[in-house]
């Protein structure tokens, strides 16, 4: 698992998803100084690479790297030609949760998607939104927490990201959002807003349409290891059925 520092990173619910999976961890090294801002997180590309790159000598059949805009920044082409460059490298499948995502959407079959942005400032929903449209979906529209009156500010939603939301605040936003944009085929979630897995198909039940967010990255890793997830997750994870 490549990840930032400034989130819980375990892996449980990967765990819970297939119990058999050996995981392996390390993270990125940023100065205390380091503010994670977009310009900043461009940045950190080599770091990313060597971290992958001992995962992989250590024995690692997959790397996983977490947290969304550590791909989404550099766009969609640019991207996966830097996930492309260090799969080459590694030797072993290497996948970037923010690629995984706009990629899970698309295999649901959906093709327009409404966007739960969350904690997101409107510098990162423009960004996104572009990465998004970049990937071949079509954006019908936004909402973060702000938007929603959930949090009186930008700043103060950012500031709360640092230490997760929890995983009723986030649904209740999705769930907000789907009756906003009925004709949206699906949601997409940018970020690690909260773990929200253990809620997703409940959710979906409800908007009858799928929710496709971090947990995509599962969805990656599963297939290259050929398993099933052992319990439901969700439209886009129990597809590997």
């Amino acid at each position: 698992m490549v990840v930032p520092n400034y989130f819980d990173t375990t892996a449980k619910e990967l765990q819970r998803l297939a119990p058999d999976i050996d995981v392996l961890h390390t993270q990125i090294r940023v100065d205390p100084s380091f503010g994670f801002s977009l310009e900043e997180i461009a940045l950190t590309v080599d770091e990313i690479s060597e971290c992958a790159q001992s995962l992989a000598a250590a024995g690692a059949d997959v790397v996983l790297q977490l947290g969304t805009p550590f791909s989404t920044v550099h766009g969609w082409d640019r991207g996966n030609k830097i996930q492309a460059e260090i799969t080459d490298r590694i030797g072993v499948p290497f996948e970037m949760m923010g690629l995984s995502v706009p990629a899970g959407v698309l295999a649901t079959g959906a093709r327009s998607a409404a966007l739960a942005t969350t904690y997101y400032g409107q510098e990162w929903v423009d960004r996104y939104t572009r990465f998004a449209t970049e990937a071949g979906i079509d954006v019908v529209g936004s909402q973060s927490f702000t938007d929603q009156g959930r949090f009186a500010s930008e700043d103060d939603a950012w500031q709360a990201s640092f230490g997760g939301f929890d995983p009723g605040f986030v649904t209740a936003s999705i769930l907000e959002l789907a009756e906003t944009h009925p004709t949206a085929d699906a949601i997409l979630v940018p970020g690690m807003p909260g773990r929200i897995l253990e809620q997703v198909v409940a959710a979906e039940q409800k908007i009858d349409r799928p929710i496709v967010s971090y947990f995509a990255i599962w969805w990656r890793c599963l297939r290259h290891l050929g398993k099933q997830p052992t319990l439901p997750a969700g439209r886009l994870l129990d597809s590997l059925a």
